[in-house]
């Protein structure tokens, strides 16, 4: 659901031929709503690694990003269209809810030891990714409504 909320934002319709203009414009907060989506897009494929990981690793470990915002930098995707960020996000979330799909039981309990300190569980990350989705949508439609006024 979330890559079809994100789509209705972005490129509500098809043939704007603003679209790629407005999409890449910065916000008041000095990012654009192409950097959302995309920003969503690879903390989402951090995630759901992360979910695997704790699946099938012995004694898993996952980054710090996993768990805190403030270890995800990417670099912008200046050079990225419209269509090519919304099908990198329909892809993260897909690989997402694949490896969601396959955890069960106790899995979602099953902890991973998160560098630099703390630990995880597969049920924390699942939030953490519908967080991260939710914010993520709220910053593109924060920075549209800024970019069009």
């Amino acid at each position: 659901s979330y890559p079809r909320r994100y789509r209705s934002e972005l490129a509500p319709i098809g043939d704007d031929e603003n679209l790629e203009q407005t999409a890449h414009a910065e916000g008041p907060d000095g990012s654009s709503a192409i950097e959302a989506v995309s920003d969503t897009a690879r903390t989402w494929q951090v995630l759901g690694e992360a979910l695997r990981q704790i699946r099938v690793a012995d004694t898993p470990i996952v980054p710090r990003a996993v768990i805190d915002p403030a270890e995800r930098s990417w670099e912008a995707p200046s050079a990225a269209t419209v269509a090519e960020v919304l099908d990198q996000l329909e892809q993260g979330a897909g690989e997402l809810a694949d490896a969601a799909a396959v955890v069960s039981g106790d899995q979602w309990n099953q902890a991973a030891d998160v560098a630099s300190g703390g630990t995880v569980t597969a049920f924390d990350v699942v939030k953490e990714a519908v967080r991260v989705g939710h914010d993520g949508l709220d910053r593109v439609q924060r920075t549209l409504a800024a970019v069009r006024r």
